[in-house]
């Protein structure tokens, strides 16, 4: 639930938002007469000033004056923070950000702005606050592919795509992340996917960096094209920078010049074919790649979504090279060694066979360039040899990942430990372990205990579904709700889940939903021992809770409501607890982590359980509705 003061707050901001300011700065006023030393009039009037006024002057004195009545008041911190963004005074905006991370270290808006503030100086310094915001709030495209972006300009490609291909499944449509992703997947030579971001960015937002995207990858279509810049793509791989089609084209013709200067040891002959069809070849890539992106100016393939209309084609080509009027160079006449009088009895069969080097050369390059394009399938399969610890473990994960999806046979003796393969087998042969084993993802949380390490392993919408153990690198166990339910394996589970949020930080709720898996499932078995699953119930409410489950309609109800939604109080937190057949919601109130009381429709004859139910489930209905 939100506390009132927020909620007043939040009402005053829509106020100041829809240009009502004489009424929001008025209210403020009274809110700083009713309650002087109460941080939220200032609080109030800090925003009228900043969003209403522009006056930062004035709401930076009343941002410090709501911190000095509440040190630890967040939205203060937020708003001296977008007070000074972008402003000259850097200092001031570092202040805020310090305190903020300080007094409100679960809130990724922090650490964002910090890797903002400190990526013009040194990018190497902001990448670990990036790498914090894309963690604590996995489920935000902007703080993920802001961390696939850094990453990719400090060099490390693998972890870049990772994280790349997370955010653009949280939003598919982000324009920057699409328009880094689809330059990431040309530089790498995945044609085919480049030509499919580029549309979808040029649809995002039609402009001239979106056209560029396009008039660079659409020309790939074609096989020669895609033959000449992938081999040109080899021989410029070492360099640093933007690698555009030109460098690529470039970079074939000197690349493949250098490889025929042994032609030139055969005879001059063979080494001016060589060179002759090199320069051929880009000569008639680039008329190709011209007259393609001519045809897409003319709008064969136009963008679906509605642009604004110009005069000229937003997407124009660029001016076709005349390389008819260049001459070639004249064929060389002049031959070396040549005889003077050559015997007529003299064979002309008699030709170095090595001259059949030169159509093997073209007949590879050729060969290469029709090479399958499997761009899909080769941001999957990766290394996570860039990350820091558990690079090892995470690649090994996602190799048995990927053998259950595509249904290949593990390399168990590499990667899986010998005593832990015939449960994994046994937990495979249950689809829905399967199923969720094969979808499964992990960032690279990672935890060393210094014998064993673990991995924190999530869906692709950041909700966790369970840890795995690796021993030597080799996977060693898996711990989470239906993966081992023995008494030792939910004890297990809850200590490592415990470790991970003192050693990493846990978002909000993860820890609430998975006790209370691990109490769903501990009371649908028929093992009557629920010792350990008590241990995350409140000892007062210990007893009360056994008494429900003794009721065989509460327990089916309890048992069946897996749909969760999580909302901090700042007393206590709450899940709504939802099944799939529409049935009444369940209130199951946390605190410290554990269960400390449930309500329910009918289920406690006491009035004020039953008026304390309704008023939770009103609360928590306007504020989901927020």
């Amino acid at each position: 639930m939100i506390s009132t003061r927020v909620m007043k707050f939040e009402a005053l901001m829509k106020l100041v938002d829809n240009g009502e300011l004489e009424e929001a700065r008025e209210i403020a006023q009274n809110y700083v007469e009713a309650q002087p030393r109460n941080f939220i009039g200032y609080l109030c009037l800090a925003y009228v000033a900043f969003a209403g006024d522009k006056d930062k002057v004035a709401a930076e004195a009343y941002v410090e004056e709501t911190l000095r009545h509440d040190p630890r008041c967040e939205e203060a911190m937020r708003l001296g923070v977008m007070i000074w963004t972008g402003s000259d005074n850097v200092a001031k905006e570092k202040y805020y950000i310090e305190q903020g991370m300080r007094y409100a270290s679960r809130e990724a808006f922090y650490p964002y702005r910090m890797g903002i503030l400190l990526k013009a100086e040194n990018l190497t310094e902001a990448a670990p606050y990036f790498e914090k915001a894309a963690g604590l709030d996995a489920r935000n495209a902007d703080y993920v592919g802001k961390y696939s972006s850094v990453m990719y300009q400090l060099g490390k490609k693998k972890v870049a795509r990772d994280y790349m291909q997370r955010a653009l499944g949280l939003d598919p449509n982000h324009t920057e992340n699409v328009r880094n992703f689809a330059q990431w997947t040309f530089e790498d030579g995945h044609f085919k996917m480049a030509r499919d971001l580029s549309e979808r960015a040029l649809q995002t937002k039609h402009d001239a960096e979106s056209a560029r995207l396009v008039r660079q990858a659409a020309p790939t279509s074609n096989w020669l094209v895609a033959m000449v810049l992938r081999i040109g793509l080899l021989f410029i791989a070492p360099f640093k920078g933007r690698k555009t089609s030109a460098k690529m084209m470039l970079g074939f013709v000197l690349g493949l010049w250098i490889l025929c200067i042994p032609l030139f040891f055969i005879s001059n002959l063979v080494g001016i074919i060589g060179v002759t069809v090199v320069l051929a070849l880009v000569v008639v890539a680039g008329l190709i790649s011209n007259g393609i992106r001519a045809k897409r100016q003319l709008g064969v393939e136009a963008p679906k979504t509605p642009v604004k209309q110009v005069t000229k084609p937003v997407i124009q080509a660029l001016p076709a090279k005349k390389v008819a009027e260049t001459k070639p160079p004249k064929p060389i006449t002049r031959e070396q060694n040549r005889e003077v009088n050559p015997s007529l009895a003299k064979k002309p069969t008699k030709i170095n066979p090595k001259v059949f080097i030169v159509p093997a050369i073209i007949l590879a390059v050729i060969g290469f360039g029709l090479m399958e394009d499997n761009s899909a399938d080769d941001y999957d399969s990766y290394s996570y040899d860039d990350m820091a610890g558990g690079s090892e473990e995470a690649d090994h994960f996602f190799t048995i990942r990927n053998s259950l999806e595509n249904e290949e046979d593990i390399a168990q003796d590499d990667i899986i430990d010998e005593s832990f393969y015939p449960v994994f087998e046994k937990l495979m042969s249950q689809p829905k372990l399967k199923e969720q084993f094969s979808s499964a993802y992990t960032t690279g949380e990672y935890l060393d205990d210094g014998e064993l390490q673990y991995l924190k392993i999530e869906d692709y919408s950041g909700d966790l579904l369970f840890l795995t153990e690796f021993k030597d690198y080799k996977l060693h166990g898996i711990y989470g709700t239906g993966w081992d339910d023995t008494e030792a394996g939910k004890a297990r589970y809850t200590e490592l889940l415990q470790a991970f949020e003192e050693e990493l930080g846990i978002s909000d709720g993860v820890l609430e939903e998975a006790h209370m898996k691990l109490i769903q499932a501990s009371f649908a078995s028929n093992d009557n021992n629920h010792a350990v699953a008590l241990t995350m119930v409140g000892e007062d409410f210990q007893d009360t809770f056994t008494d429900m489950m003794n009721d065989d309609a509460v327990k089916k109800q309890f048992i069946a409501s897996t749909n969760f939604v999580f909302i901090d109080d700042s007393d206590y937190q709450y899940l709504k607890m939802t099944d799939n057949n529409d049935g009444e919601p369940l209130i199951a109130q946390f605190e410290d982590k554990n269960l400390v009381y449930m309500y329910g429709a009918d289920w406690s004859e006491d009035d004020e359980d039953q008026a304390r139910y309704e008023e939770i489930l009103s609360d928590l209905d306007w504020e989901d509705s927020l």
